[in-house]
């Protein structure tokens, strides 16, 4: 290609990578790549502050099972990608993020925005690095690709100084397999065999399924495997999708407090085969209440921390998880293996679902987090995708919001990000606009990033949002009735949501029964625009905080 300019390069290596969106908010260090960006046939999405940028990108990443770039500028306009990058960081999900930097030429004398970027985005990255000359921009932006996409995934930080980008770059072209593994590794025969010998001598195995299931595309493959072994499969509280709980082996997340058929096989398993999944805090509180201490376990994971570090390992490997899904399934059929467990799965799900049952009251005003739930899984589509904030509502929503399909839920994992969860929906419908997009989120949440409504009007970005309004920060408002006697001091007033949707030239509605709410879905569903609905709620109505919870 020859002598190109440093911002160009950018550009070029993001043509390399398939990159066809790129999220940012402006300013004057990054306006030379800006400016190249938006005459490529990449799609720049701006918007209206830095960590919607990130979170954009986090979102965007998850649906396509590829990366989220994002940028902003020096300074502040760094700072402010932080909560989404350290998010995107707890929950492994590949961002690349680009700060802009002040010339090299007046840096180290404490100038204006000036600070350590590097040093900043070291702790929630898994590089952080500033580009020092034009030269350096495709041999380091192909390293941030290949390391936010090897191993265990994760975000990058590059910082490129403004004189560097307006430099130019003796560009030769590449491709991603050129500088990176572009095959997954493979399963090895004797620790597949070695899995089978355990599972011979099981008699009530359970697969526990977590989001590298997801990411390595092998969510049909696991149901297979499931109904050849005739097993359960339980599910991470962050990956409901993993092995969805309305198969008749799914048996939905365990946790304390939600998971209740998850839980109940969970307890009976003599051999846990966790494959892609994390044994987190928020699912299995580091105990046995849930985890059997005498239960075998086999433990896949793409990241080597993770095996072994919670539990004891029968046996561990560190590898992508999808060739080992396959292999077990095959040499499963091979070996005939059937544990026939099919019958007595359906049978604690059936019990499970009465007591899930028990719990929805429809008649309540103002209406009740569950019935508000199983309304919306009625109304909507089998494939739509949820996206979901951090909150006391999103706990009623893991036990009341039932799925049928793989990809079908995010949430900020393991960071539980309040206000994350509406720029991620609008980078998950850039990347699915063929799929509705619901975002659900609380009202303390939507505040924190409703400025992207602008966004997704400008932009045509059409998702729901439903607004679960409390009047106050509901999650807090559980830990403080059940520690300080029922004295709470977290509540507020709001706007009306459904107007200020419209402010926005979107639209909305204010809805206080379950008819208008399954009346709003549909207009949202049908009407073209960022439609948010905006449902009051029981105050009363709380999950109890975690660390309380029987």
């Amino acid at each position: 290609m020859g002598r190109i300019s440093g911002a160009r390069a950018v550009v070029e290596v993001f043509k390399e990578e398939n990159i066809r969106h790129v999220f940012h908010l402006p300013g004057s260090q990054i306006i030379d790549i800006l400016d190249e960006i938006y005459q490529s046939p990449i799609r720049a999405i701006m918007t209206r502050h830095e960590q919607g940028a990130a979170f954009m990108a986090d979102g965007y990443a998850r649906a396509t099972r590829g990366v989220g770039v994002c940028m902003a500028t020096v300074g502040p306009g760094a700072v402010n990608l932080v909560s989404g990058i350290a998010a995107a960081y707890k929950a492994s999900i590949p961002v690349i993020a680009i700060t802009g930097v002040h010339d090299q030429k007046i840096l180290e004398r404490d100038s204006f925005h000036e600070m350590d970027q590097v040093g900043l985005f070291k702790p929630i990255t898994k590089w952080s690095a500033c580009v020092n000359q034009p030269e350096k921009i495709p041999e380091m932006l192909r390293k941030a690709f290949r390391i936010a996409l090897t191993g265990r995934r994760g975000p990058v930080h590059l910082a490129i100084p403004s004189n560097v980008s307006e430099g130019e770059v003796d560009f030769q072209e590449s491709s991603p397999s050129r500088y990176r593994a572009a095959i997954p590794s493979a399963c090895p025969e004797d620790f597949a065999d070695a899995v089978l010998r355990l599972l011979e001598q099981a008699k009530f195995p359970v697969i526990f399924a977590g989001g590298e299931v997801l990411w390595s595309r092998a969510g049909g493959d696991l149901v297979r495997l499931a109904e050849a072994l005739e097993i359960p499969a339980v599910t991470t509280r962050d990956h409901p999708d993993a092995f969805p709980n309305r198969h008749p082996l799914g048996m939905g997340i365990i946790g304390k407090g939600r998971g209740e058929a998850g839980n109940r096989a969970m307890k009976r398993a003599d051999l846990i085969l966790a494959l892609g999944a994390k044994f987190d805090y928020q699912s299995t509180r580091y105990g046995f209440d849930i985890i059997p201490e005498k239960a075998k376990i086999v433990h896949v994971s793409i990241n080597p921390e993770e095996v072994g570090r919670v539990y004891p390992v029968e046996l561990g490997m560190v590898c992508d998880v999808g060739p080992v899904i396959r292999t077990l399934l095959l040499r499963g059929k091979e070996k005939r293996l059937n544990f026939g467990l099919r019958k007595e799965s359906e049978q604690i799900k059936l019990e499970s679902q009465k007591k899930r049952d028990s719990e929805i009251d429809w008649n309540s005003l103002p209406l009740r987090p569950q019935a508000i739930v199983r309304s919306l899984r009625d109304q909507l589509p089998r494939e739509t995708i949820v996206v979901v904030d951090g909150g006391n509502f999103a706990k009623h929503v893991r036990r009341h919001f039932d799925f049928f399909e793989n990809d079908t839920f995010h949430y900020p994992d393991d960071f539980g990000s309040v206000g994350a969860s509406f720029p991620m929906a609008l980078g998950v419908k850039l990347a699915k606009p063929e799929q509705p997009v619901v975002c659900l989120t609380g009202d303390g949440g939507f505040l924190l990033n409703s400025q992207e409504l602008e966004t997704a009007v400008r932009e045509k970005i059409n998702v729901i949002v439903v607004v679960f309004n409390d009047f106050g920060f509901g999650n807090v408002r559980a830990y403080q009735k059940e520690k300080f006697e029922g004295r709470t001091m977290c509540d507020f007033d709001n706007p009306p949501f459904g107007e200020l949707a419209r402010l926005f030239k979107a639209d909305g509605a204010q809805v206080k029964t379950l008819n208008e709410l399954k009346e709003a879905v549909q207009t949202g569903l049908t009407c073209g625009k960022t439609y948010v609905i905006d449902v009051t709620m029981s105050r009363e109505e709380l999950q109890k905080p975690g660390f309380l919870t029987e």
